[in-house]
């Protein structure tokens, strides 16, 4: 458990896991409002996100905060407004078109070879350096 300040509100809180960002009080008006607005395009398939907005109360922000990290699929809203970081076309999820999201992975993969980075033998098949090389390194600029 680490010590942490709420995104939201900036109270201190013990976040159990890493990728916890906010209090428990936070995190659930925040999971209260995701269900809102799911329940409401289950309801309106159709609807615009100012139609979500004005009929549920959650900011347009925090519906494209959920769309670009996955968490909210909203391929039946029209005039979402979320633009693909690469081309600039418009997307209903995540953070890229399907064409660059394929572009990004063909230049990883030729990046790397076709092969996924190895690590060294005997490192427990953990990727990365030793602290010992680090001080090893320090010591020799002194």
């Amino acid at each position: 458990m680490a010590l942490r300040n709420c995104a939201n509100c900036g109270k201190l809180f013990n976040a159990p896991t890493a990728t916890m960002k906010l209090c428990m009080e936070c995190e659930r008006e925040d999971q209260k409002q995701f269900d809102q607005v799911k329940e409401y395009i289950k309801e309106h398939p159709t609807a615009t996100v100012i139609e979500i907005t004005k009929e549920t109360g959650v900011e347009r922000k925090r519906l494209y905060e959920w769309v670009r990290s996955g968490r909210l699929d909203v391929a039946g809203v029209k005039d979402l407004g979320l633009r693909c970081e690469g081309c600039g076309e418009a997307i209903t999820n995540g953070r890229f078109c399907a064409q660059c999201a394929a572009r990004l992975q063909d230049d990883a993969k030729r990046l790397l070879g076709g092969q996924k980075p190895q690590s060294r033998p005997g490192a427990g098949g953990k990727a990365g350096f030793h602290v010992a090389d680090s001080i090893v390194r320090r010591r020799r600029r002194h």
